[in-house]
């Protein structure tokens, strides 16, 4: 199993040296990504609000780690684009934790780029961070991006059926928690069956943990936040988990993979 899982992350690190260059990914990826938080923020500047400023640039910021790890749903599927998915049914291993290793670079790049966007940007919105509060912010950022990839492989086993659809479950999820996880405003701004419905998502919790640990919170809150964060991804790795034996073992017993688009 260990060797299977390492033969996957390096085809994954293949390919994500066919997704970016460094120059794609500092002067493409990164500019946009900076310009988004900037847009966002500047909402707040605009409102002449400080407070909602800050908000704003730490949701917008944070959030970046959720956007890149919800695409493991359109990455999940290249196998099946590149016609090796038949042998991952067929294989003794299976497909489940090749899969679930298969687009661990996400997670990578999410923390990546998240942190950067909110470490840089941070001094231009009034946001001062020490060196402790910036390390605490670093680490629940990757927490945040290392659970939401279980959101993110979920919405590719789905995928896997419906290949058509492999972004539009992305971005469903992804608007979802935009909407009611507190990227733009408070959850409980939203009726308390909303706020049920968005403590699902581990994206949320990692956030909330990244505004405590930033905004003076307690160590025993930060921590509690990050747990329900792995709770909540716990639930969604199962799920995914499930679907993916399903379909793997729907596909032994019809032969029914199909290849591509």
């Amino acid at each position: 199993m260990i060797a299977v899982l390492r033969q996957t992350m390096w085809s994954g690190w293949t390919d994500l040296r066919l997704v970016y260059t460094p120059t794609t990914w500092a002067f493409g990826w990164m500019v946009r990504v900076l310009c988004q938080v900037v847009f966002y923020s500047t909402l707040g500047t605009l409102l002449g609000d400080p407070d909602r400023t800050r908000f704003l640039l730490v949701g917008a910021a944070v959030f970046i780690a959720a956007n890149e790890t919800m695409m493991a749903s359109a990455s999940t599927t290249w196998e099946r684009m590149s016609g090796t998915l038949s042998l991952l049914a067929a294989a003794p291993a299976g497909m489940v934790a090749v899969l679930a290793a298969r687009s661990w670079f996400w997670i990578a790049t999410g923390t990546l780029s998240s942190s950067i966007a909110l470490l840089a940007l941070a001094p231009f919105f009034g946001l001062r961070l020490g060196f402790g509060e910036s390390a605490a912010a670093v680490a629940l950022v990757f927490v945040t991006a290392l659970t939401n990839y279980a959101v993110g492989l979920c919405c590719g086993s789905l995928a896997l059926r419906f290949h058509g659809l492999r972004n539009v479950f992305a971005n469903i999820a992804l608007l979802t928690m935009t909407a009611f996880g507190g990227v733009m405003v408070p959850v409980a701004f939203w009726p308390a069956g909303l706020q049920w419905f968005a403590a699902a998502f581990p994206a949320v919790h990692g956030l909330a943990a990244v505004r405590l640990a930033i905004g003076g919170g307690s160590a025993p809150a930060v921590l509690a936040e990050a747990g329900f964060a792995f709770a909540t991804a716990a639930g969604w790795l199962a799920v995914a988990a499930a679907s993916l034996w399903w379909f793997q073992a729907n596909a032994r017993r019809t032969g029914s993979i199909d290849f591509g688009d």
